[in-house]
């Protein structure tokens, strides 16, 4: 672990470094939702849904283990601010910068949807505008785990 990201309702998010060295977020349950049998049961359907999502814009989730005393799961860091925090920073987005946002989260609910989930949670704090200039969710799941981006030459 490198440091504390942040912290919300489900857990601390952390920065750390993975087996080959490249940056990853690491969510850790609070104690008290891992002590919660409802709790765990959503996290483990989490986990199960985040494991079936993939596609173009998409960042997968590396690694998790519901069943651990903290139950934490671990994916792809992207820097950046939530498109909140970028809005109002910079203001709202707009030509390039508003279509590609746009292309990319109808590609990412496309993918979303092909796998049979129904996302619940797509706003502003759930959405990274990364350094790169490209967009990312933050969220995937009906519960909010994994980061999608908007499309660029990579995508």
């Amino acid at each position: 672990m490198v440091g504390v990201l942040g912290a919300g309702g489900m857990g601390t998010v952390y920065a750390a470094v993975g087996e080959r060295g490249e940056q990853v977020v690491v969510t850790a349950v609070h104690a008290g939702q891992a002590a919660d049998d409802q709790f765990r049961a959503r996290f483990r359907r989490e986990v199960t849904v985040l494991r079936r999502v993939s596609g173009p814009c998409l960042v997968p989730l590396l690694e998790a283990d519901p069943e651990a005393d903290i139950p934490w799961l671990a994916t792809a860091y992207v820097p950046g601010l939530t498109l909140g925090d970028h809005t109002a920073v910079h203001g709202p987005l707009a030509g390039i910068q508003l279509h590609m946002f746009a292309a990319g989260t109808a590609g990412a609910l496309a993918a979303v949807h092909a796998a049979g989930v129904v996302h619940r949670d797509l706003k502003p704090a759930n959405v990274i505008w990364p350094r790169t200039g490209r967009g990312c969710w933050t969220s995937a799941s009906p519960t909010s785990s994994t980061v999608l981006r908007s499309p660029a030459p990579a995508c």
